[in-house]
């Protein structure tokens, strides 16, 4: 069964490496020939082979990348509870974000316009909290510095 299976990782995350979209993946050999038949073309240039190399051979750099997003995202995750908004547990390098008294498109105009970028999200025909069918609207909010949450927390105590 290992013959078919295939694990990929990027190097967007943990690496902060997003911007040049590199990744790989591990596989059977013959599976990964196969794969190979019908890849695209363009493969990645040699810039970006240089900084994944460069970026896998400095695990103790990314280690500790990862342990600060961690942090941040935590002490985010808190403050954004302390002002009633519903945050669920987080692996990842951003948070879901929604309040039930106030509006998550609202809240992010209002955020643009300070120029502090959040993404609003809309799902029609989700699940909602209440475990009916319908719209669910929030905010994914990506775990940056220390200064730039500390921004954003700022401006979301005046909000709400």
């Amino acid at each position: 069964h290992r013959k078919r299976v295939i694990i990929t990782r990027t190097l967007s995350k943990s690496y902060s490496l997003a911007g040049i979209r590199c990744g790989f993946a591990i596989a059977d050999p013959d599976l990964i020939a196969g794969m190979r038949k019908v890849k695209d073309s363009y493969n990645c240039n040699a810039l970006t082979i240089a900084a994944g190399i460069a970026a896998l051979n400095d695990q103790r750099w990314m280690r500790n990348n990862a342990r600060r997003i961690g942090v941040t995202r935590q002490r985010l995750r808190n403050a954004l509870l302390r002002l009633g908004f519903d945050v669920p547990e987080s692996q990842a390098n951003f948070v879901w974000a929604t309040h039930p008294r106030h509006a998550a498109r609202r809240l992010y105009e209002e955020l643009k316009r300070r120029r502090i970028l959040v993404r609003y999200m809309q799902f029609p025909d989700a699940l909602t909290p209440q475990g009916r069918c319908g719209t669910v609207e929030g905010l994914r909010i990506t775990v940056g510095t220390d200064k730039e949450i500390d921004s954003l927390l700022s401006a979301l105590r005046e909000l709400v």
